[in-house]
């Protein structure tokens, strides 16, 4: 059973993201390099898979536009692949040291013992319930949800939050609740405007879709599970003991790219826009919307965890102790580093405040 959840995730992944990258990404060359600025020495190379139509790689497209990378002394190729299971081939092969998108299926690889190390984020939070306005304050709290209908996509981070939160109030999911897997926001949005299901579970990429068929947004994910962790920046132990250095140039980049996005939103949006071939719409409900994930380099260790917690209960992942697969020295030297040069910034002092919160 737990093979197949499995595959039905790894295929749910690769045909979503080979959807998305091949509306982007039809007249980029493969591999580009983040341009020049006033630099910092040179510490060496990273390859980096690159997903230019994500939006959950956000603070690696912003640093790689605007040459963060290069300025924080790390020259980063970004090669651009089809999917996360073929990142983490690529990874584990040697072809690149980075990969800023996915968490299910890297913490399912973990928990099979294979090297795989967490030391940065690139998304958290992010998604919506949605249901037809007539049925809005019924689903405004989990408890309604015993006896109805709930459409996902069971390759979605939030998809295991909620069933975990559903599980701790005594509601079992696919026993009290029937449950549709479909195939991405477009599908789920569908079959509530239908009418086919009660409720649906949609990431902030199907937010603007679910508006523009009227249905209404419900119940915030993150509200339930404060800062729960999506994407993550992976690599292996080999990379973080033979390339320390550029990791952490590259994380300062990521770090720089933060305070852009919190602060420049304009400047974020054309950046995305521009980099992604998405609709400006579609852009700035997908970075700043009230359903938009937030766009954090921090590791997350302790979410990580509770995370993990979350696949296991529900017999995704083995029952293994992932801890030792998140690196948060990297994450925490690139800060120290940033900090140095702008001890009283207010967005860099919040970050640490944050990682001394959750990277414990």
């Amino acid at each position: 059973m737990k093979k197949r959840v499995r595959k039905a995730i790894e295929v749910m992944i690769v045909a979503s993201l080979l959807i998305s990258t091949l509306t982007a990404c039809g007249s980029s060359s493969g591999k580009k390099s983040s341009g020049s600025g006033v630099k910092k020495a040179s510490v060496g190379t990273l390859e980096v898979a690159w997903f230019p139509s994500s939006i959950k790689s956000a603070l690696t497209t912003v640093a790689y536009d605007q040459g963060y990378f290069e300025e924080e002394g790390v020259t980063v190729n970004c090669d651009v692949l089809l999917s996360t299971a073929d990142s983490l081939t690529a990874l584990s092969t040697g072809k690149v040291d980075v990969v800023p998108v996915g968490i299910t299926l890297q913490l399912q690889f973990m928990a099979e013992g294979q090297d795989l190390i967490f030391f940065g984020g690139s998304a958290q939070e992010g998604g919506a319930i949605i249901t037809k306005p007539e049925n809005t304050e019924q689903f405004a709290e989990l408890s309604g949800w015993a006896g109805k209908k709930w459409a996902s996509a069971r390759s979605y981070t939030g998809d295991n939050i909620i069933r975990a939160k559903l599980r701790e109030i005594g509601i079992i999911p696919e026993q009290d609740i029937e449950i549709d897997y479909l195939n991405d926001d477009t599908s789920i949005v569908q079959a509530v405007s239908k009418g086919q299901v009660d409720v649906g579970y949609i990431t902030a990429d199907g937010v603007q879709t679910a508006k523009n068929f009227g249905l209404d947004l419900g119940i915030k994910v993150g509200d339930i599970d404060p800062c729960y962790p999506c994407c993550r920046q992976t690599t292996t132990s080999k990379v973080v003991q033979e390339k320390h250095d550029e990791l952490v140039a590259y994380q300062r980049g990521l770090i720089r790219a933060y305070k852009l996005i919190l602060n420049d939103h304009d400047n974020a949006i054309d950046i995305m826009v521009r980099q992604t071939g998405q609709t400006e719409e579609y852009v700035t409900e997908a970075l700043y919307g009230d359903y938009a994930s937030r766009y954090n380099p921090d590791p997350a260790k302790n979410r990580v965890v509770d995370y993990a917690a979350y696949l296991i209960g529900e017999g995704i992942i083995k029952d293994a102790d992932i801890s030792g697969n998140v690196n948060t020295e990297i994450f925490r030297e690139a800060l120290d580093q940033i900090l140095k040069e702008y001890p009283d910034d207010p967005d860099y002092l919040a970050l640490k405040e944050f990682s001394d919160k959750y990277d414990v």
